[in-house]
This record gives structure tokens, C-alpha cells and sequence, in this order.
């Protein structure tokens, strides 16, 4: 490059750098402004126009620039924006909405400086306004986003505190259902244990020679049995209820607990060779109460030899498994088995029996269903008629 070509650079420079400055004003990606301190506008950068849709000749000395607000604009900038300049000298962040020449508006946040003489004496406000549309449309979301939620969430709190009176009321009405089965099955049961005595008594003063009368006094015999079962059976389900209400859980270990109860059921199975057969490896012992555990396995193992398979030596095989974070008691039985295609919705109902021909209440499926419910478990049941059944009861660890 000659010498003559370098003397050109410093004018050459100086042109391009103002030409420059004059662009990155009127090009900005934001607004530019300059006014008196009574706000009469003096310069606007051209992006700023076109925000507004006005012509540069419209605006620079003929308004100012709290009128370029909306109303509510104006008096919050005459009341608190332009006594904040003239006190600090610079404000930062104000809200506005700039009212176009169509009539629409603008969001925007507006930073400004006020720039003053040597004396001190106001002279120029410089302002910068920044376009916020996408910015209050994204705040505009998180607020209705944050009011459906409160909605959502106050909808919730009432579901809960129905639900919550809901539970309170099944609690209540099944605790006057519980009072009043053990309350109507304890005052039955004397007149009922005085029939039976008089039922007896009568047996033994009279004989009767007609075939129909000795029918119908064996028939009245085992209405009475079955009534005496019932009363038993309901008193029964409400001292369980109230036993488990009362007694705490603890660790129980399944081997020696389940040797016990066999032993108690010894004359079950007395004619037999010891039919169970225990594993409990997977898991050996149960957090449950006492009381509790004893009722659901008794129940289940009494039934297991109670509906062998009539002609076949019963098998019954008492185990343990680990399964989505709960522990499985299993009890399986090669005996008469149930047809769950018929019976499957009324497995558990109070009083439900399966097979008429054997001796029992109905009691025991719906003790160890109610039982194992209230502690946050479920039972599950396979069964084959004439092949057996398997009962998995979930139990949490």
C-alpha cells in the first residue's frame, strides 16, 4: 500500500465510524429516544418509528414521550418515573405500553438516563425501550400456567378433605356395624343356647313314632346348628377387628409360628402323614400382629385339610416370595379346588361356601381377605376343581 493511500485512511475512517454510529442508532434491535426534561421528544431512532408507525416529522416536537404511553402509562411515568430521574438521574426497567398510531400497543421496558448541564440543571433524557411482547407472552403463560395449577391444586385439596370425610364416615358407620353385629350376636345367643336346651330336653322326654316328625325334629336340629355357627361366626369377625385395632405388629418368625399352628390342627390331620411342607427362605419372618397372623394362616391351613380332596392324602405346602417389594405368603393344596369361572366375584364375600357337603361357616376366606386388607395387602387365588388351589397373599415388607 503507497504512502499516499495510508494519508487517506484516518479521513477515510472517520467517515465510515460516524456512518456506522448513525446506523447502529436508527438499526437497533431496540428503541432509542431523546427529550427535553419536560419529555418533548427530540430524536427517535427509526426503529422506533416503525414501532409506532409514525413519520420522524410527527413526533420530534410535536409530543412527548409519556404521550406515547397508554393512560395508565402516563400517569404512573408523570408519578413516579420522571421524579425518579430527576432524583436518581437514571431509571431502570419501567413497564409501559406504547400506544401505536393505529391505536394498538406495544409492550415494552424502558431504561433511561438524564444527562445534566455543568450547573447541574437538567438537559436531555436519553431513553431505551426494549420490546417485551414474546416476554409478556411467556409471563402471561406462566401465569395461567401457575392459576391452572392453584386450580388443579385446590381441586385436589377438596377431593382429599372429601375423601378424608369420606373415609371418616366408613369408619364411623363400620364401626357401629361392628357394635351392633357383636351387640344383636351376643343378645341372640342365650335365647338361642336356651332353645338348643330345650331342643334337648325335649329329645330326650319324647319319641316320636311318625317318620315326618322325626324329619322335621332332625331338620329343626341343624337350623339351630347353623344359626349357633353364624352368631359364633359373627362374633368372631368382630373380636378380630377389635383385637387388630389393638395389638401392635412385630417381627414373627414364620417356621416356629407355622409348626404351632399345625400342631393345634393335629386332629385334622391325625389320620394322615404330616401333610405341610414349609419354606420359608425367601423370607422367614413376617412384620404382623400376632393375633392377626395366626387368624389368616389357621383359617387358610384349616381349609386346605378341611376340603382335601376326598380318597387323596392332602398336600399342603406353605412358602415364601419376594415380589414388587412385597413379601408373598403362599399356601397351596392339592384338594377339591373351587371353580373361580362361577365363584370368582364372591370368593370373599361373608358366609360364602363352596362345597355344601362339608361342615363350616363361611367365615374363613373373609377373615383372611379383610384381614390382609387392612394391613395394605391383596390376595390372589388359581384354582382347579379337583386338582387344588393356591392362594398368594401380598403382604408389605
Amino acid at each position: 500500500m503507497s504512502d499516499d493511500n495510508h494519508e487517506l485512511l484516518p479521513g477515510l475512517d472517520l467517515r465510515l465510524t460516524e456512518s456506522n454510529l448513525d446506523d447502529l442508532y436508527d438499526l437497533a434491535p431496540c428503541g432509542y429516544c431523546s427529550c427535553l426534561p419536560d419529555g418533548t421528544l427530540v430524536r427517535l431512532n427509526q426503529t422506533l418509528l416503525s414501532w409506532l408507525g409514525y413519520r420522524r416529522e410527527e413526533l420530534v416536537a410535536q409530543r412527548c414521550l409519556q404521550e406515547l404511553f397508554t393512560i395508565g402509562g402516563r400517569l404512573h411515568y408523570e408519578t413516579h418515573g420522571a421524579p425518579l430521574l430527576l432524583l436518581q438521574n437514571q431509571v431502570r426497567e419501567l413497564s409501559y405500553l406504547l400506544r401505536r398510531k393505529d391505536g394498538s400497543t406495544l409492550p415494552v421496558l424502558m431504561n433511561a438516563v438524564l444527562v445534566r448541564t455543568a450547573e447541574g440543571q437538567p438537559l436531555v433524557i436519553h431513553a431505551t425501550l426494549f420490546d417485551i411482547t414474546e416476554r409478556r407472552k411467556y409471563e402471561q403463560e406462566l401465569l395461567r400456567t401457575k392459576t391452572l395449577a392453584e386450580e388443579q391444586r385446590e381441586q385436589l385439596a377438596r377431593a382429599n378433605e372429601q375423601l378424608v370425610s369420606k373415609n371418616e364416615q366408613l369408619t364411623r358407620i363400620n364401626a357401629d356395624l361392628d357394635s351392633f353385629v357383636y351387640t344383636a350376636s351376643h343378645d341372640l345367643k342365650q335365647p338361642i343356647d336356651n332353645m338348643a336346651g330345650l331342643f334337648e330336653e325335649l329329645k330326650g322326654a319324647a319319641t316320636f313314632h311318625d317318620p315326618e316328625a322325626a324329619h322335621m325334629m332332625t331338620m329343626f336340629e341343624e337350623a339351630l346348628r347353623q344359626i349357633l355357627s353364624t352368631i359364633q361366626g359373627l362374633t368372631a369377625v368382630v373380636q378380630q377387628q377389635r383385637q387388630l385395632e389393638q395389638m401392635p405388629a412385630e417381627e414373627v418368625a414364620l417356621q416356629p409360628f407355622t409348626e404351632e399352628i399345625i400342631r393345634s390342627l393335629q386332629p385334622m390331620h391325625a389320620p394322615h402323614a404330616t401333610p405341610f411342607v414349609l419354606d420359608f427362605r425367601a423370607q422367614p419372618t413376617l412384620r404382623m400382629a400376632r393375633s392377626s397372623l395366626h387368624s389368616m394362616l389357621y383359617n387358610m391351613l384349616s381349609n386346605a385339610l378341611k376340603y382335601a380332596m376326598p380318597g387323596r392324602p392332602p398336600q399342603i405346602r406353605i412358602s415364601t416370595e419376594l415380589a414388587d417389594g412385597m413379601t408373598v405368603l403362599v399356601v397351596q393344596d392339592n384338594g377339591r379346588g373351587i371353580d373361580l369361572t362361577r365363584h370368582s366375584k364372591e370368593l370373599f364375600q361373608l358366609f360364602r361356601r363352596f362345597h355344601p357337603d362339608v361342615d363350616g361357616s363361611g367365615m374363613g376366606l373373609y377373615l383372611v381377605n379383610r384381614l390382609v386388607h387392612q394391613v395394605g395387602g391383596h390376595v390372589e387365588v388359581e384354582s382347579t376343581v379337583d386338582q387344588g388351589t393356591t392362594f398368594r397373599i401380598y403382604l408389605p415388607r
